[in-house]
């Protein structure tokens, strides 16, 4: 069932999606339904921190990535696959979803009560701004003694999403990280690609929630944000002729195909649009 299909309110939404899902034949971890650059970046961290990895899933709610999941696709993100729109038609957005989502799976604010209850953990969580959108209630129910354990990556937009109470949690990264050459990459995966800096080179991990975003403050103040090439728009048709013609050379990678749109042919297209383009591909190829 595509997203699209869905109709009702977020409860009602939410059980006709539980009952597909539940119907769904597991086909893989859920880390392995994650292709691009984002979880890649997420992995490299929580390997290198012999930690656990958590995906906070539009489909599944939050899920360790070495549970089992059928191969499904909704997102809280513009595109093809969002669920967005049905949400929108009956006058509720994400959070309304997550909130409905976890209560029917008995799961509720999932994210803040696994937090809450490893008192002893750190935690560093990277999330674009419409999954911070998604989780504004359930990171409401973070407490007081948690916000000493949790860094939040995220961009403007996400930060400016949070109560005022997080707002200290928030790795202070902008733009500037682009000037950084192993960092630099697409907006879609600045959250991650702040995380693994904060880890690999500050040693954040270690830190207080303030020496951290010191920490991040100087390192910011070190870079300076490169000049934004203008790229063109294209047509989705054209995007589609583009990435077959480079199928073979980037070997199908979607995220080497992304680099090469974006840096080389200097052609406008955000993550959740190319995603789609390349699956259309993929299932003509393939």
């Amino acid at each position: 069932m595509k997203p699209s299909e869905l109709r009702g309110d977020p409860r009602e939404i939410a059980a006709r999606w539980l009952e597909v899902i539940a119907k769904a034949l597991p086909v893989m971890k859920v880390g392995d339904l994650y292709l691009g650059r984002a979880m890649s970046e997420s992995r490299a961290v929580a390997s290198g921190l012999a930690g656990s990895l958590h995906v906070v899933s539009a489909g599944l709610g939050l899920a360790a990535r070495d549970a089992d999941a059928p191969n499904y696709d909704v997102t809280v993100v513009r595109g093809a696959d969002s669920i967005a729109p049905a949400l929108a038609k009956a006058g509720h957005g994400p959070a309304d979803w997550w909130r409905e989502l976890n209560a029917l799976k008995g799961t509720p604010l999932p994210l803040s009560r696994h937090i809450n209850e490893a008192a002893r953990t750190k935690f560093l969580v990277a999330l674009p701004s419409a999954y911070i959108c998604m989780l504004e209630h359930d990171l409401e129910g973070l407490d007081a003694s948690a916000l000493d354990r949790i860094c939040i990556f995220t961009s403007r937009s996400g930060a400016g999403m949070l109560a005022s109470r997080l707002q200290r949690c928030v790795m202070r990264y902008d733009e500037r990280l682009e000037g950084h050459k192993r960092y630099a990459g697409t907006r879609s995966d600045f959250p991650q690609r702040a995380m693994r800096h904060f880890f690999e080179e500050l040693d954040g991990h270690l830190l207080g929630v303030e020496s951290a975003n010191t920490a991040v403050e100087r390192a910011m103040a070190q870079l300076t944000q490169p000049v934004v090439p203008q790229r063109v728009r294209k047509t989705d048709k054209e995007i589609i002729e583009l990435i077959r013609s480079e199928w073979e050379a980037h070997k199908g990678s979607s995220t080497r195909l992304h680099r090469y749109l974006r840096d080389t042919a200097l052609v406008a297209c955000e993550q959740s649009r190319f995603r789609g383009l390349w699956r259309q591909v993929k299932a003509e190829i393939l």
